[in-house]
């Protein structure tokens, strides 16, 4: 099982553990959207195709590897696309920060905060995705975690 583990809280960059190994670091930029990782010597950029819309693409060394596309606005979710398989990633309910990952009507997946509070997570994802999807997945959810927090933060301002 894998973990992803806030580097500090005053940042959105996670350290991501298989155990007590750790496999990358996804680091995160604010403008435009995007992040960046290794894996045994390859490194990976995540991305939003435009500043406002636009498909959020996963490249490797030899191009694009995965694409997401959130179908709404309003909805805490993503139609992920890698090689010739189709995934639906999105938010188990309206309240909790859970997400489930969804082959068709299966659930073959999971993202799941170890408590209430903590921004740690578990992650339960499908063994025949290679790490770097798995990796993108991880953002995905991290970056809607992150707009849901700034969101919320702005509210409170008010």
């Amino acid at each position: 099982m894998l973990h992803i583990v806030p580097e500090s809280w005053l940042t959105w960059n996670f350290d991501v553990l298989e155990d007590d190994r750790q496999i990358t670091s996804i680091k995160t930029a604010l403008l435009p959207e995007s992040g960046s990782f290794s894996i045994d010597g390859s490194s990976f950029r995540a991305y939003r195709e435009g500043m406002i819309s636009g498909k959020f693409l996963l490249e490797g060394e030899s191009g694009t590897i995965a694409s997401a596309e959130k179908p709404s606005a309003f909805l805490n979710s993503f139609n992920v696309e890698y090689s010739d398989k189709r995934y639906r990633l999105k938010k188990e309910s309206l309240i909790g920060r859970s997400f489930v990952l969804l082959q068709g009507d299966l659930e073959v997946g999971s993202i799941r905060p170890e408590s209430f509070l903590s921004r740690k997570a578990a992650l339960s994802l499908p063994a025949d995705l290679p790490m770097p999807v798995q990796v993108f997945m991880m953002w995905l959810v991290i970056l809607l975690w992150r707009r849901e927090a700034n969101s919320q933060s702005a509210a409170t301002q008010v």
